[in-house]
């Protein structure tokens, strides 16, 4: 029997135990997240070698929950499931058909999240190519997102930490990098974030990483100016609990250069 399947039957009857759990409130969130159609999502990805196992929850959200995956190579992946049962549809109706890159789907549910969770694939590329900051992504299917592990350094191989959590040595560098995120984002993968604060920048190996970009918008979206400069004045809320002087106009001219 081939050697993926063996260990993605594995995967499979692990994932099928986490919905055993004891209290309520854990069966409903792993009800959530580990319905059936997204354990046969993640039993592809497992026979595809992406991931052999899941080693527990590296962050949860109102949208998604983020696990600790370990690939067929040994090496840790970041493994985002979207669940279902707690998207906005309404929200990601309205941001996928700003986007020229996706089609509408109406309302079918499973079609909607597939296009949301390649929404974030393909910005997370498009960063990714430019050099920028952002967790390599590896695969996307449906309501299920492989992307690289970022760990919060050489010494310390725990998952990076938000900025919300951190603690900064050098934190006018850090703005510093994340500004020029902005900048380059804005100017050359021209997308604008949308959601920028400091509890989606992790910390790893002291620089900023930009995560959560599926609402991450094209320049040309009609709300793409009025996102960008919501970007700008929650960094700089950031900044001030650093203890920065960084002002708006500081920050907006570096960023929006002819206006």
């Amino acid at each position: 029997m081939n050697k993926h399947y063996i260990d993605a039957d594995k995967q499979m009857r692990k994932l099928e135990e986490t919905k055993r759990l004891k209290s309520v409130e854990d069966k409903q969130v792993s009800s959530e997240v580990f319905d059936d159609k997204t354990l046969k999502v993640l039993y592809k990805l497992a026979n595809k070698g992406y991931i052999r196992s899941l080693n527990g929850v590296i962050s949860t959200g109102k949208e998604a929950n983020v696990f600790l995956g370990i690939d067929d190579d040994d090496n840790p992946v970041a493994v985002k499931i979207y669940r279902v049962m707690t998207l906005d549809f309404k929200k990601i109706k309205e941001y996928i058909a700003g986007d020229p890159r996706f089609k509408s789907h109406g309302n079918n549910t499973r079609q909607i999240i597939t296009a949301w969770t390649q929404k974030e694939f393909k910005n997370l590329s498009r960063l990714y190519k430019l050099g920028l900051r952002v967790p390599e992504p590896y695969i996307a299917m449906e309501n299920v997102l492989v992307m690289e592990y970022l760990e919060y350094s050489d010494d310390d191989n725990s998952a990076a930490p938000p900025l919300s959590k951190a603690k900064l040595d050098n934190a006018s560098e850090v703005f510093e990098e994340i500004i020029d995120f902005m900048d380059v984002a804005y100017n050359k993968a021209h997308l604008v974030h949308g959601d920028l604060s400091r509890y989606n920048i992790l910390l790893s190996h002291g620089h900023p990483y930009i995560i959560d970009v599926s609402q991450s918008t094209l320049d040309s979206h009609p709300s793409s100016r009025s996102l960008l400069e919501r970007d700008i004045k929650n960094i700089l809320y950031d900044s001030k609990k650093f203890k920065l002087n960084l002002t708006y106009e500081y920050v907006r001219n570096r960023i929006i250069k002819n206006d």
